[in-house]
């Protein structure tokens, strides 16, 4: 009986990939011998694992809400920081795009709350992105998209020489828009107030009696036609003298 070789004898005991990973995949995790299958664990692909578990919840904790929805299902930190990467190429064109739009803002035809609210919007669309507009900037976009109307508060908020914050911007021309509104509502109220005055003065201007006074016609006869202006001396009464009044020859 032929005793078996010493090669033979040491690839019997030489440790070798599990039988289960014949196909080619193999996973350095799990080593096997062929003579009693007892599995070896892998310590530094264990530590590797962890700290790879620690950068993916690193990245998750440091990208933005608007970002997370895009990481969903992803496991191992080079799969989140390569999907982070293409979000980050789309993020630019909407980043410019979001900045160009912004400097752009009119009032035009909004209300005043809608114009603020708007421009706050894209403010807010930037934040998401990545860039964050200051107070100076954000204020100056408000102004540049006001009408000609609110020169007033412009002047007020540019000559101050403490620099105005979006609250206070917001709050003056609230204000003013309130204040505006106020006046358009008394407005026909003062209108009707002076057109009603106006009409009560010529109605009384017509009320006013017109003294008229009657020359005395030439001719015979002793009558005389005084106006109604002509009070008598005697008895105070109006329309005739002492010469017509009875009470003349009284004692």
């Amino acid at each position: 009986m032929a005793l078996p070789s010493c090669s033979s004898a040491v690839q019997s005991t030489t440790p070798v990939v599990a039988s289960s990973f014949s196909d080619g995949v193999v996973d350095i995790r799990f080593f096997s011998t062929k003579r009693v299958s007892v599995l070896l664990e892998n310590h530094e692909f264990a530590r590797f694992e962890q700290q790879d578990s620690a950068l993916a919840s690193w990245l998750l904790s440091s990208v933005s809400t608007a970002v997370l929805p895009h990481l969903i299902g992803l496991d191992t930190s080079a799969q989140i920081w390569t999907a982070i990467t293409l979000y980050g190429s789309k993020t630019m064109s909407r980043l410019i795009f979001y900045r160009r739009v912004l400097h752009y803002q009119k009032k035009g035809d909004l209300s005043m709350k809608d114009f603020l609210m708007k421009a706050k919007g894209y403010c807010d669309n930037l934040a998401s992105c990545g860039e964050v507009i200051s107070d100076h900037e954000h204020v100056t976009v408000i102004l540049n998209g006001l009408s000609p109307e609110y020169e007033s508060v412009i002047t007020i908020v540019t000559a101050s020489q403490v620099p105005y914050n979006v609250q206070g911007v917001t709050t003056i021309l609230l204000n003013a828009k309130a204040r505006q509104q106020m006046t358009v509502l008394e407005t026909p109220s003062s209108t009707k107030l002076v057109s009603h005055q106006s009409q009560s003065l010529v109605v009384d201007n017509g009320s006013v009696p017109e003294y008229r006074c009657t020359i005395p016609a030439r001719g015979r006869g002793r009558g005389r036609s005084y106006g109604s202006r002509v009070q008598c001396q005697l008895c105070g009464k109006p329309g005739h003298l002492v010469d017509r009044c009875y009470y003349r020859f009284d004692s």
